[in-house]
């Protein structure tokens, strides 16, 4: 399945103009710089259905024009003026649409308490509605208000989640 996984994602990229610059080591998180000139992601190899659903999600931010005003390009700014919750929430439904398997419960988890999740409890819930900024992958330049989970927000929660109940990070909806 990892050969499936690889070639579906190189296709994707390649369809979206899109470098993958894979970290063979990764000590990163996973990032898109859509805002270039070619838009690139920083992404693990693909070695299970993790680093997959990864490698999709990045590609998902350059698939919606998920721009963050990263310099010199301060005036690109979408992913802020969408909504953090929404950009995020997007790039994770490209995954889930374009995922060619079932989705595994680590997988679910993983999406959700790593990722999705963290930036509604760590950043929704924890800015209070005071303004905020994101400080990895150099996305600190842009100051925001998050944006209020809605009816998308909450039906990419619960097709992410599926029916496993586990969760480290509770989401009422």
């Amino acid at each position: 399945m990892i050969t499936k996984y690889t070639q579906q994602v190189a296709q994707l990229a390649l369809d979206l103009d899109c470098e993958l610059h894979i970290d063979i080591k990764f000590r990163t998180t996973a990032m898109m710089y859509v805002e270039f000139s070619p838009p690139y992601v920083e992404v693990p190899p693909i070695t299970d259905q993790i680093s997959y659903l990864t490698n999709l999600h990045e590609l998902g931010h350059v698939f919606h024009g998920h721009t963050q005003g990263r310099p010199p390009h301060n005036d690109k700014k979408f992913y802020f003026e969408n909504g953090v919750l929404k950009s995020e929430a997007q790039a994770w439904e490209w995954a889930l649409d374009l995922c060619i398997d079932q989705i595994a419960d680590t997988s679910r988890l993983f999406m959700w308490d790593r990722c999705l999740g963290s930036y509604y409890l760590y950043g929704y819930i924890a800015s209070a509605g005071k303004p905020d900024r994101i400080q990895n992958g150099n996305r600190h330049h842009v100051e925001f208000l998050y944006d209020k989970p809605d009816e998308y927000f909450t039906s990419v929660v619960n097709r992410m989640q599926g029916n496993l109940t586990t969760y480290a990070i509770q989401y009422k909806g």
